[in-house]
């Protein structure tokens, strides 16, 4: 016996009977559907007829809440909330309660907080971190000189609103605000906002109020700069230029330390971007760019400058002025720029990549400081081809192309496979437009027909047998012969509907036939690729081999026509068993 639906039953018996005169039938039905059943008495006692449709609405949505978060409630008892509006404002806060405490760190200036939102610049890269974790903001996750690059022509703000559960996507919001008053509004998931959150609203005019305050007091030289707004282009390039500099810096810094360690030293363990760069460097030599810095030459750097030292030292002990000593170091000085303005290896900065080649810089060479260099091996240059090629299918389609060299790579085989389905379909839904109707088979009932006939034909005969095997040669013949003319007759209209029913079958085509029609216009769209298409409408760019085509134009066009937009050139040389592709790309 089921004791727990007898209690359920029995409520819902006692609940009926106690409150259907208060509510109604109807209504205590929809009271039952709507709420849990172990609370029916309270509801019966505390749920008011005033406005019944939106309080009963009301009330099973507090319950649905309640049985949730009943444990967290300071009544954790339904029976015990003396009605609904002691209930509701129970829930309303708990659900309105500060969700996260948010701690005030180091390197981070608190701008607003009213309880609920809390507003903070992040100074550094860690607070930014601190204060935006949980959510997809890039300067959370990104370098510290990515996160300086937000600051330097104006502040991030972040908004944190503590009464919202952190899958809300607006219980961070990240706020950009330029000096020059532009305002950019990121959510959690670090996708721009423009409208719902808290906009147009006075609480956000108070937040933004004091974020105004804020920067007018922290920043106002900054404010001044970028109102102005040629004072504004200044100093972004003011900026830029620091950018730079320090990029550049920390540059010669990582080649100075790979220099002392020798990690490009040509030998076992020279790793492929240093021989990448040795590549470069012959190609540099060869096109009179660059003369190479050997360690004759260093030796000589070194000597020179000592004895420029020592020339220096002389004339600076010397009562006299010592002309001779001046010139001297002049002369050594000459000697020793036209020296230094050698590059070694070293000199040549990776910077990233050209597809799947290594993207080189030159530094210290002021004539080479705006250019770019890629260099690849040949696995690096042909996967690098085809994807460039590929991308600019994407953009131009077949049609950039010659439809000549276009119409070389079309896939016969899909194009057969294409004409194979196509007759296919064609032959056997229409094959009337493909064969006369003698072509067909006899239909089941014709078939029938002539098997019935054939079988009096037989019969017949062998009547006729029969009578002339009785006859006798006398008068009495004459019957007989009557009788076999007859059916000699008879015999004669059948054959002649039998040869009528075959020339006018009603049946299918055969099988065979169909196959045979379908082979032969396959074959016929084989030999003739280009003019099975084009007397079908078909769209050549559909039936291309994509992969053969694009090996086809950088292999006519070769790697430099392929990558190189600067002069189209891709020079080849050989570091120890490897042979490197050189180009120029700007």
């Amino acid at each position: 016996m089921d004791f727990l639906k007898l209690i359920q039953e029995g409520r819902v018996d006692d609940f009926k009977t106690k409150y259907s005169q208060k509510f109604g039938k109807d209504n205590v039905d929809k009271i039952v559907g709507s709420v849990p059943q172990k609370y029916l008495e309270w509801v019966g006692k505390n749920l008011d007829m005033v406005n019944f449709e939106e309080n009963l609405s009301k009330l099973s949505n507090a319950l649905s809440k309640f049985e949730k978060i009943s444990t967290n409630l300071p009544i954790t008892d339904l029976f015990k909330y003396k009605n609904l509006g002691q209930l509701l404002t129970d829930l309303s806060d708990y659900e309105n309660r500060q969700r996260r405490i948010v701690k005030k760190v180091d390197g981070g200036n608190v701008v607003y907080d009213d309880g609920r939102f809390f507003v903070v610049n992040p100074l550094t890269h860690d607070s930014s971190c601190y204060y935006g974790k949980g959510t997809k903001w890039c300067t959370t996750t990104d370098s510290d000189n990515h996160f300086k690059q937000y600051n330097e022509d104006g502040k991030l703000f972040y908004i944190l609103d503590r009464n919202a559960p952190s899958d809300d996507k607006f219980y961070k919001v990240a706020l950009l605000q330029k000096f020059d008053g532009d305002k950019t509004y990121y959510d959690a998931l670090d996708a721009t906002v423009k409208s719902g959150w808290i906009f147009n609203t006075n609480k956000l005019n108070e937040i933004l109020s004091s974020v105004d305050e804020y920067l007018n007091l922290e920043y106002p030289e900054q404010i001044k700069i970028y109102k102005d707004k040629v004072l504004a282009k200044k100093e972004k390039a003011r900026l830029e230029s620091i950018r730079i500099q320090q990029i550049l810096n920390q540059r010669l810094a990582d080649a100075q330390e790979r220099r002392l360690d020798g990690e490009w030293t040509l030998d076992d363990d020279c790793p492929d971007v240093g021989l990448k760069a040795h590549a470069l460097l012959n190609f540099l030599v060869n096109e009179g760019d660059v003369d190479e810095m050997t360690n004759q030459d260093r030796n000589e750097i070194a000597r020179i400058q000592s004895e420029i030292d020592r020339l220096q030292t002389e004339y600076d002990n010397d009562e006299d002025v010592r002309g001779d000593l001046l010139d001297e170091i002049s002369d050594l000085e000459d000697e020793l720029t036209e020296l230094e303005n050698k590059i070694d290896v070293y000199y040549i900065i990776p910077t990233g990549s050209f597809y799947d080649t290594t993207e080189f810089e030159v530094i210290g060479v002021p004539d080479l400081e705006d250019r770019r260099y890629a260099v690849g091996d040949e696995g690096e240059m042909e996967s690098s081809s085809y994807e460039s090629v590929d991308q600019l299918l994407d953009d131009i389609g077949f049609e950039g192309f010659r439809a000549s060299f276009v119409e070389n790579y079309i896939d016969e085989d899909a194009v057969k496979d294409y004409a194979e389905e196509f007759y296919r379909h064609d032959v056997s839904d229409s094959p009337e437009s493909y064969f006369d109707d003698s072509q067909r088979d006899l239909s089941d009932d014709q078939t029938e027909k002539i098997s019935i006939l054939q079988d009096k034909i037989e019969k017949f005969n062998n009547l006729i047998s029969q009578y002339e095997d009785s006859m006798s040669g006398e008068d009495d013949d004459d019957e007989l012969l009557e009788r076999v003319d007859e059916l000699n007759e008879l015999i004669e209209e059948m054959e002649t509907e039998i040869e009528d029913t075959n020339e006018d079958p009603e049946g299918d085509f055969p099988d065979d036939l169909i196959e045979d029609a379908i082979y032969d216009r396959v074959e016929d769209a084989t030999n003739d690729i280009v003019g099975f298409m084009d007397e079908w409408g078909l769209e050549k760019n559909n039936f291309i081999d994509r992969r053969e085509f694009i090996k086809a134009v950088y292999e006519e066009d070769g790697y430099g026509a392929t990558l190189n937009g600067y002069d189209g050139t891709a020079e080849e040389y050989k570091v120890g068993d490897t042979w490197f592709y050189v180009m120029r790309i700007d």
